[in-house]
């Protein structure tokens, strides 16, 4: 399998949740950009993902409606206590989580980015 192409965005409050998350990634071939809290102006529609820590989407709206637009390609990771809407449309991983389910749901999410890519 060619190693993936592209950059995937995290966004995590947590500094050993952000290192434990980039690490795993790139590991696996990922490019990842890594950020402690959401950056308004928006993402580049070339990231084949964003992992997101669901205190980000509760504190920021933008990133809310981000998640929330289903063209987006998010996995929003949950603490457990919080309740998520049912209409959320971001896979949802519920921490703490198991490291090879993050990398396949990353990979299902970007392996259709990698398709559409322009080459």
């Amino acid at each position: 399998m060619p190693s993936p192409t592209g950059t995937i965005a995290v966004f995590a409050p947590d500094l050993a949740l952000r290192q434990s998350l980039t690490f795993a990634l790139e590991v696996e071939g990922f490019c990842v950009a890594a950020f402690e809290r959401w950056k308004k102006g928006g993402l580049l529609a070339s990231w084949l993902c964003v992992v997101i820590d669901d205190h980000i989407v509760r504190n920021s709206d933008e990133a809310f409606d981000f998640v929330a637009n289903p063209e987006n390609r998010v996995i929003m990771l949950a603490d457990g206590l919080s309740p998520v809407a049912d209409d959320n449309l971001a896979k949802i991983l519920t921490k703490p989580f198991d490291g090879a389910e993050l990398l396949r749901l990353v990979k299902d999410l970007a392996a259709p980015a990698r398709v559409l890519a322009p080459e």
